[in-house]
């Protein structure tokens, strides 16, 4: 690792953390040390309150004020029990209802911003299979996409399942009708099980893609389904209007910010003018490119397909590559730069004694025949973007690092003229796709000690010698990244994660706490390279504030570079991904909200919080308590449309419940 905060007493180990100093005294009485190593190559404190801001008006906006209040409190590693797993447990239950519904003040606790105007969408498996005789994962749950819009300081919530041809098919059955990829054994519990259909159900769970006044609800084995961005009712699968060739499209996508250049208006030419009908350019300006990809994977190899759109929703490029040397491969993630689109594909294989003795026989699933080759390196492959503004003559390149697994990546970018790829991803250093968290009868514990556990890393790769250096640098287990979206694909200072309370670098445990992390992008750079990265920065921003409240490098279990601020959440209540909006008019990154729903366990109800997202340990400015249960959701989009009704429309229906699924 890359750090370990060790104490000893007598002749054993004990582990603790710490937040003020490099050498602290826990609450045992025994001492601390923060220890660094080398790169590889090939506490818990309270939350407190600060003063409140000044009133600013836009493009008058000042870096919060300091925290007087003192995050010292010390935290002890807690250890996972049974009662905690089963709290999380309570995420994966059905929502068997349909709402729309104006937020009422009462649930509110502090202030919805009256400048936070769009709509906040998410999604994730919300109908689960409860009946034990049908053996389907909870990661295989139907696609529920919810909705807040907010406008003038009010929220309005809506809900719908993703009315696909299963959930439809499954819905006037009353029974499970269809299997998945980690469904285990036939679909109806039966004997009868045909271990080599892997046909399987397009479930639409794990993302949602505003994009061109449109909303597409995302599954990666599978194409999109075609929501109404307001009403969320389901319209049809889609291959976005014939230009999906492929027969998946992946969950996870990019909005990359591009500077193009644009004659005016008055000495225009013909449409078609230009490459890809642009005219010929007398000024710049800034443009939305959706960066999209699907893979595919068959006895014949691997390939992927990629592509770009414009904010019209019309396909820019499409590019497709071989994925040489992979044969089968789990690629939820990708990651953009100025010249490459970006895959880190960790070594995945399918274990043949598992499939035949168990896959075979409905002992396990399809998926958790994939195994982690720890034999195998990890393999970082670059395809060039096709229309890249250098015009340079670019190949793609496969590099290699020690074996690691990712599901997420947080950004990537370029420096030293594109010699050097920069990309910060949160890594395992093993994987299982057991998934045993998730099973309800599963009492073991030991899964939270050790390496398999999420880390925030950096892989700092030369083009030169293809040399990938990995570090990690912060030592807490953290997931579901997200940054300003400003600044994708460009050097990045803060992103925001969930993370465990723990902050041990043995222990972990299941997210409670959202994280505020300030990087200095030079970490781990080589010389050379520390002074050719700003004028890579485009859009330009100002660079971000330092929060109030935030712990730097060793005192943050960090590495020298990197600050923290955190904000923990009650112990029985369980944070999601958090969603950054920025504030309207402000030119510095990370100025704006941070958005995250949360799982009350003790209530069985859900509550979205919003944040200053530069001063996580004040606490929420609003914390909105939902009347109803959110079921685990993935991934969300923000929408800076606001697609609630009339907020001065008296008749729409303060409350009403759109319908109801039945339960499986």
């Amino acid at each position: 690792m890359d750090y370990a905060l060790r104490t000893r007493t007598n002749s054993a180990y004990k582990v603790c953390s710490h937040r003020r100093s490099s050498r602290a005294r826990c609450r045992n009485g025994v001492t601390a040390t923060l220890l660094t190593d080398p790169p590889t190559t090939s506490g818990r404190g309270a939350n407190s309150s600060a003063p409140p801001g000044e009133r600013r008006t836009a493009g008058e906006y000042a870096c919060p004020r300091p925290n007087p209040v003192a995050q010292d409190r010390f935290q002890s590693p807690r250890p996972v029990t049974l009662a905690m797993l089963n709290d999380v447990r309570t995420m994966f239950n059905s929502l068997l209802h349909e709402y729309a519904y104006w937020v009422d003040e009462a649930w509110v606790t502090g202030t919805i911003p009256p400048e936070l105007h769009g709509t906040y969408y998410r999604n994730g498996p919300g109908l689960h299979v409860a009946n034990p005789r049908y053996r389907r994962h909870t990661l295989d749950g139907d696609g529920m996409v919810f909705s807040l819009g907010f406008s003038g300081g009010r929220a309005y919530f809506r809900n719908r399942y993703v009315r696909t041809k299963g959930f439809l098919e499954e819905q006037a059955a009353g029974r499970p009708l269809l299997r998945n990829s980690f469904t285990r054994g036939a679909v109806d519990g039966s004997l009868s099980f045909n271990p080599f259909d892997l046909r399987f159900k397009n479930v639409a769970n794990t993302n949602v893609l505003p994009w061109a006044g449109k909303l597409y609800a995302l599954w990666e084995a599978g194409l999109p389904h075609l929501m109404d961005p307001a009403t969320l009712d389901t319209l049809r699968e889609s291959r976005m209007g014939g230009q999906i060739r492929t027969d998946t499209f992946a969950a996870h996508y990019r909005v990359v910010h591009e500077q193009q250049q644009q004659q005016p208006a008055a000495a225009a030419g013909p449409a078609g003018d230009g490459p890809m009908g642009q005219s010929t350019s007398s000024f710049t300006r800034s443009s939305r490119r959706l960066v999209a990809f699907s893979n595919e994977f068959s006895f014949t190899g691997g390939r992927a397909v990629f592509y770009e759109f414009d904010e019209g929703g019309r396909l820019l490029h499409e590019s497709e590559h071989a994925l040489p040397g992979i044969d089968i491969a789990l690629i939820h993630d990708m990651l953009v730069t100025e010249h490459w689109y970006v895959l880190v594909v960790g070594p995945i294989r399918l274990q043949p004694t598992k499939f035949a003795t168990q896959y075979v026989w409905g002992g396990c699933s399809i998926a958790e025949c994939l195994v982690f080759d720890e034999k195998q390196p990890t393999r970082v492959m670059l395809f060039p973007r096709p229309g890249r503004p250098s015009g340079k003559v670019l190949s793609p390149r496969v590099l290699t690092a020690d074996p690691f697994f990712v599901f997420h990546n947080v950004n990537g970018w370029e420096a030293e003229g594109g010699q050097l790829l920069v990309l910060d991803t949160v890594a395992w250093d093993r994987v299982s796709f057991e998934m045993e968290l998730f099973d309800k009868d599963m009492k073991r514990l030991d899964g939270f000690v050790g390496g398999a556990r999420t880390q925030l890393t950096r892989l700092t790769c030369d083009l030169r010698t293809g040399r990938v250096e990995r570090r990690k640098l912060l030592q807490r287990t953290v997931e579901f990244p997200a940054i300003d979206p400003r600044v994708v694909g460009r050097p990045h200072r803060v992103a925001w994660f969930v993370g465990d309370a723990v902050n041990d670098p043995v222990h972990w445990a299941p997210p409670q706490a959202v994280m505020r992390v300030e990087l200095d992008p030079t970490l781990s750079l080589f010389p050379s390279a520390a002074s050719t990265i700003a004028p890579n920065h485009q859009p330009p921003l100002q660079p971000p504030c330092t929060a109030p409240g935030a712990v730097h490098g060793a005192d943050a279990g960090a590495v020298p570079g990197v600050a923290v601020d955190a904000w923990y959440l009650p112990d029985r209540s369980f944070p999601g991904e958090p969603m950054f909006v920025p504030r309207p008019g402000s030119n510095r990154e990370g100025e704006g909200w941070l958005l995250m729903g949360a799982h009350n366990a003790a209530t069985e109800r859900a509550e979205v919080l919003i944040f200053d997202a530069e001063s996580l340990s004040s606490g929420p400015l609003a914390t909105i308590h939902l009347p109803h249960r959110l079921p685990v959701s993935l991934h969300g989009a923000w929408d800076a449309t606001y697609r609630g009704p009339d907020p001065g429309d008296e008749s729409v229906p303060r409350w009403q419940e759109l319908g109801s699924v039945r339960a499986l």
